[in-house]
């Protein structure tokens, strides 16, 4: 059956990390640890930067096991807590957020090819979504606007926004029922075997893995559960994604 919509991952799919991770969390320690001194809390920044990051790293850890989100708010509001703050001004809490992600927000680039091959795929007259696993809903929200993906990704989703992780397969049904589509008519796009791949495949979708470098993941690269990588075997592998079209194709 012919592929008649298509749900791409957003990291390392339609745009790339411009530097490395632990580039990005120390320069968001720092940027936060500036926006707590300046509300005048008495906090020590760079400790609270440290037990954030400690926290964040548990958090994907849980999420990875329950395939449930642990969310940026979550994380903040339990380090201000730690630090005697339980009921912390709503303003704190997004000024923090905001000041943490503040750097990477800038070092997240569009692939070159993304915004051409999503214009040529919707000309076809195929349905277009997104779905991503990230603990900040908004600022993947921004990120689609600023790349200019938003006219084409309908819906653009995030597990954040939903709860629901990848490889969950229930992460994809938001996007099946609003399209009406048979999940065999759907192609999910993705560069980790172990979330994109592996969860399109418990929903009955087709495959197209993307190749990546497995350390420009904040995740790694590791299978969930007992999967072994060899396990994981895609419809289909494209190394760039002006190889796309053609391969939707021959699904």
């Amino acid at each position: 059956m012919a592929i008649r919509g298509v749900i791409f991952d957003l990291g390392h799919t339609l745009m790339v990390l411009d530097g490395t991770w632990p580039e990005v969390f120390e320069r968001g320690v720092t940027h936060l640890s500036a926006f707590l001194e300046q509300q005048g809390l008495g906090l020590d920044g760079a400790a609270f930067g440290r037990a954030l990051l400690d926290r964040r790293k548990e958090g994907f850890a849980r999420a990875r096991a329950t395939r449930r989100e642990v969310t940026a708010e979550e994380s903040m509001r339990w380090t201000f807590a730690r630090f005697g703050l339980p009921d912390p001004d709503p303003r704190w809490v997004q000024g923090a957020i905001a000041a943490f992600f503040a750097f990477e927000g800038r070092r997240w680039h569009a692939e070159p090819q993304a915004g051409p091959l999503l214009r040529e795929l919707a000309g076809r007259g195929l349905r277009l979504g997104m779905f991503s696993n990230a603990t900040h809903d908004p600022f993947i929200q921004a990120v689609v606007d600023r790349f200019g993906f938003r006219p084409w990704l309908k819906p653009a989703l995030t597990s954040a926004g939903t709860g629901i992780r990848k490889p969950d397969p229930a992460a994809f049904q938001p996007i099946l029922a609003a399209w009406g589509l048979p999940p065999d008519t759907v192609a999910m796009v993705g560069d980790t075997l172990e979330e994109d791949i592996v969860g399109a495949q418990l929903a009955g979708m087709r495959t197209v893995w993307i190749c990546a470098r497995g350390d420009a993941r904040q995740e790694g690269n590791r299978v969930d559960g007992t999967l072994a990588p060899a396990a994981v075997v895609p419809d289909a592998t494209i190394s760039r994604l002006e190889d796309l079209p053609g391969c939707l194709a021959k699904l």
